[in-house]
């Protein structure tokens, strides 16, 4: 992970931070930290630990779409792809920018023995799965409220956006023999390299020529969201909120769009300003809404970041020595 990392200028990571410290700073200048602390005392653990347990759920979801992604005679024990989801979730939520896409594709690649067209395959399906599960939030929030405008600006963004990953994949899904055929032409070393990489990375682009496949994928990105949306309805039932059910919809929609561009490790402040937010237009108290928005930041990163370390160590436990998996051997790219 330390390779991914290390050559982020200092300056990114500060200005970062800033951002999430100032954030945080208009959340809670006229905070009355009593009743923060007098709510948060207040708070049902059992509610919380359910919410978890259900955030924990979208690492187990998450694994099983990534395995109808692969190709039909790629074969990955759900052990491993659990452990890479795991890890590349770690490293999504505690390192901005894309850092945890690509430790997704280098684990998959290694710890899956895959090759990378594979990998490269599966991560870009899951882009297009997810971007499909959000517009769908969006679009079933507004059949319950007027959306704000910011809101309405982020369909369109994410329409714009989820139409034209569509158009890419599927072009390149079902045109891949066309370029098999041109990469036999040669013409340069680099040109041949290049189009033969692309035409392997196409032609594992099963699931979008496959309609039962690909809806089995969006059902299980669909069903990661409900998670997601349950695990939030806790969290107010924690607090003993009687908020309606579209609340916990609304607030996954805004977080999505919020936090689409990472800019602080692990969204840090701009996660909880989000949630700030939504829940003060959903009327709960200031002290309330930030009880709220830590709360839930934390019953999601609890599960999502730990299962992660917990792997490492275990890793480590079982088997002492540096592990290989973002630097290791290299892999043949045949799948």
């Amino acid at each position: 992970m330390s390779a991914l990392t290390s050559r982020r200028p200092a300056w990114i990571w500060l200005a970062a931070l800033a951002v999430a410290t100032v954030l945080l700073y208009v959340l809670v200048k006229d905070m009355d930290w009593n009743l923060v602390g007098q709510e948060l005392r207040n708070i049902s653990f059992g509610w919380i630990a359910l919410a978890m347990l259900f955030n924990f759920t979208i690492l187990a979801l998450w694994s099983v779409q990534w395995s109808v992604f692969l190709p039909r005679q790629t074969h990955v024990p759900y052990s491993n792809l659990f452990e890479v989801i795991a890890l590349m979730a770690m490293v999504l939520n505690t390192v901005p920018y894309m850092a945890g896409h690509a430790s997704g594709v280098l684990l998959l690649a290694r710890r899956g023995k895959v090759g990378h067209t594979v990998a490269l395959s599966v991560l870009a399906l899951d882009q297009l799965a997810e971007g499909f599960a959000k517009l769908s939030i969006l679009l079933l929030v507004a059949v319950f409220i007027p959306l704000p405008d910011w809101l309405r600006q982020g369909i369109i963004g994410l329409v714009a956006g989820v139409g034209v990953l569509s158009i890419v994949l599927f072009w390149f899904s079902h045109r891949h023999r066309e370029f098999e055929a041109r990469a036999e032409h040669k013409r340069s070393w680099r040109f041949d390299t290049l189009r033969h990489y692309v035409a392997k990375w196409a032609h594992h682009l099963e699931a979008l020529r496959s309609p039962k496949v690909l809806s089995t994928a969006l059902l299980l990105a669909l069903a990661m969201k409900g998670a997601e949306v349950t695990a939030i309805l806790l969290i107010q039932r924690s607090f003993g909120l009687d908020l309606p059910m579209w609340s916990g919809l609304l607030i996954l929609a805004s977080v999505g769009l919020a936090t689409m561009v990472a800019v602080a490790p692990a969204n840090f402040g701009v996660y909880e300003a989000t949630v700030f937010s939504v829940y003060r237009y959903l009327g709960a108290t200031p002290e309330q809404a930030l009880g709220l928005a830590v709360l839930q930041h934390l019953c999601y990163l609890i599960p999502l970041v730990g299962t992660g370390y917990l792997l490492i160590l275990f890793r480590n436990v079982r088997r002492p020595g540096p592990d290989h998996s973002f630097t290791g051997t290299r892999v043949p790219d045949e799948a």
